[in-house]
């Protein structure tokens, strides 16, 4: 099924294209790593909200909120929206400076452990398709 493939590849995308794009450490491609994940986001609210008619016993039962926490988690890599949300454009000069930074460290250690999860969640997520593409 051409669907279940798509979305195969766009999980696979969700999963490790925020890591490929600060590895590459190349501020220019940012934007384009940006917008294609928005996209992503996209296909993924439709794809939620398509199942959530389709499949009978889906909607606000376990893989509905699994799917939906997954889908939503995207929102962090675009980093646009996480900049606004985190507000790591302003910066503060002395103590107040040094304390805005030792909180942004706790809160960065605290973003490295829900990362972890997230994308235990993305991977749940793609061996669901995956056996979805292996009984259709």
């Amino acid at each position: 099924n051409g669907v279940t493939i798509f979305m195969s590849i766009i999980t696979i995308y969700a999963l490790f294209a925020d890591d490929i794009r600060q590895l590459i450490d190349d501020k220019s491609i940012d934007d384009g790593f940006y917008i294609t994940t928005l996209v992503v986001l996209g296909f993924f609210f439709i794809e939620l909200c398509l199942l959530s008619i389709a499949k009978p016993g889906y909607f606000c039962h376990f893989f509905f909120w699994l799917d939906f926490i997954s889908t939503v988690s995207l929102i962090f890599d675009v980093g646009w929206i996480s900049e606004a949300i985190f507000d790591t454009d302003s910066g503060a000069a002395g103590v107040a400076g040094a304390s805005q930074l030792a909180r942004a460290g706790r809160a960065s250690r605290v973003g490295t452990r829900a990362g972890r999860i997230v994308r235990i969640i993305r991977l749940v997520r793609l061996i669901r398709i995956v056996k979805l593409y292996k009984h259709a």
